[in-house]
């Protein structure tokens, strides 16, 4: 039944897969954006594990078969990062759902952060991510709605399983589950101190948007193969 996901002609998320009702934003996105003909499958899952396979017909989704229910693969994975200039967070969160990534972390500014947010403006920037958070993962057919916190700080996020990801580090992928992703300019000495311990992504010099998706990219080969 996991082929009815890959092949789908749409994925939606509802409150019970059950009982599928379609909000109306996603309702317009099949209807007017994606043009779906009657019979054209359609997937609702709960964000939870559970889905099912439903057909589209007359701008609403009829229910064809069972609810299936996923388990929760461990361990969890996370990221967290610095937002940096532009729409490129958009795209990191973006890149990070369908990648494969089950947590994604906001961090509030670090030293050499550029961006620094009004605190009048968080909600709007963090609300604007959970739309991308759930946009990503209907793409990429996930039944697991992955989690979406912050502004947090960096000390809130060190601890065990954590590695920073930093020029000269030598931990393996198997080594952490979650990556911290620095700015633009990358932590300061002092902060990178502060980490239990470092994780090299290779010889290039990244931007920070690329190092967020290749670490991402090794921990999901390393810990889901």
């Amino acid at each position: 039944m996991i082929e009815a996901l890959r092949h789908s002609s749409a994925h939606v998320f509802v409150d019970s897969p059950a009982a599928p009702v379609l909000s109306k934003d996603d309702q317009h996105h099949l209807e007017r954006v994606l043009r779906l003909r009657d019979g054209e499958i359609v997937t609702c899952s709960d964000g939870k594990g559970a889905w099912t396979v439903c057909e589209w017909h007359n701008g609403v989704v009829v229910l064809q078969g069972d609810v299936h229910t996923e388990q929760q693969v461990t361990p969890l994975l996370t990221v967290a990062i610095s937002p940096v200039k532009g729409d490129r967070t958009d795209l990191v969160v973006e890149k990070l759902v369908e990648i494969g990534i089950d947590n994604i972390v906001v961090l509030q500014p670090v030293e050499r952060s550029v961006v620094r947010w009004h605190t009048d403006k968080i909600p709007q920037v963090m609300q604007r991510y959970q739309r991308i958070v759930r946009a990503a993962a209907m793409q990429s057919r996930r039944v697991f709605l992955p989690t979406l916190t912050g502004p947090v700080a960096l000390a809130e996020v060190l601890g065990p399983q954590v590695a920073l990801a930093e020029p000269g580090g030598t931990a393996e992928a198997g080594d952490f589950t979650t990556l911290v992703i620095g700015p633009e300019g990358g932590f300061s000495p002092a902060e990178v101190q502060l980490a239990p311990v470092l994780a090299d992504l290779g010889p290039a010099v990244l931007r920070a948007e690329t190092a967020a998706m290749v670490g991402a990219a090794r921990m999901v080969a390393h810990w889901r193969r």
